[in-house]
């Protein structure tokens, strides 16, 4: 048996990334963009990154959000830029935490990069209290770790006294719920959305995974 450890590519624009996208950006639908991080770079730093490659090796930036899938529990974008080379193609050249292949990616012709952090958009795909507390979590840190002038800071930020332990108090609760929420989760099957973030189903890139 295994489960998803963390939000993969989607293999399919299901009716809810659909909606999702078109309340984000109506009108425009979400493609592949294939991953060629450049290595040396932090990581999940696309913004400097794809800022040092356009002033190095020309292109442009092109902004959107960067669409995520707990297969069965939760969807997620998330505000990304990516790299239109000089030739026309697009790529993500920023270093994941994690080896993917492909994002699928909503460009967002109005939205820019102003410096400030931006919270990621979280729609529940299964209304169980496990996840809704669970994705709650996550708005809860954000507005902790963006408070006045951390919302334009970047790096590790170090709280203290009353603030270090309401952010002990969110991370004991998104475990909590965490728990509650994998056993919620299917096994990985044929037909759920690749592990390696090919963006394709399982059945059709590295087969259905054992123990």
């Amino acid at each position: 048996m295994q489960l998803f450890e963390h939000p993969v590519t989607p293999a399919v624009l299901s009716p809810p990334l659909i909606s999702l996208c078109q309340e984000i950006v109506p009108g425009c639908t979400p493609i592949y963009v294939d991953v060629h991080p450049t290595q040396g770079q932090p990581s999940d730093e696309c913004f400097q990154v794809v800022e040092d490659q356009v002033r190095t090796e020309g292109g442009t930036a092109v902004y959107g959000w960067s669409l995520w899938e707990m297969p069965t529990l939760y969807i997620e974008a998330e505000f990304h830029v990516i790299w239109r080379s000089p030739s026309g193609e697009l790529l993500d050249i920023a270093l994941k935490k994690s080896p993917i292949q492909c994002i699928l990616f909503l460009i967002d012709p109005v939205r820019r990069y102003e410096g400030c952090q931006v919270n990621n958009i979280r729609k529940p795909l299964n209304k169980h209290p496990a996840v809704v507390g669970f994705l709650k979590t996550f708005d809860e840190e954000f507005e902790l770790m963006n408070r006045g002038e951390r919302a334009y800071q970047h790096g590790e930020i170090e709280l203290e006294g009353n603030e270090a332990l309401e952010l002990q108090e969110i991370y004991r609760k998104r475990a909590m719920f965490g728990i509650e929420m994998s056993k919620l989760q299917p096994v990985i099957g044929p037909y759920d959305p690749c592990w390696c973030g090919s963006g394709k189903k399982v059945k059709w890139c590295h087969g259905v995974p054992v123990d």
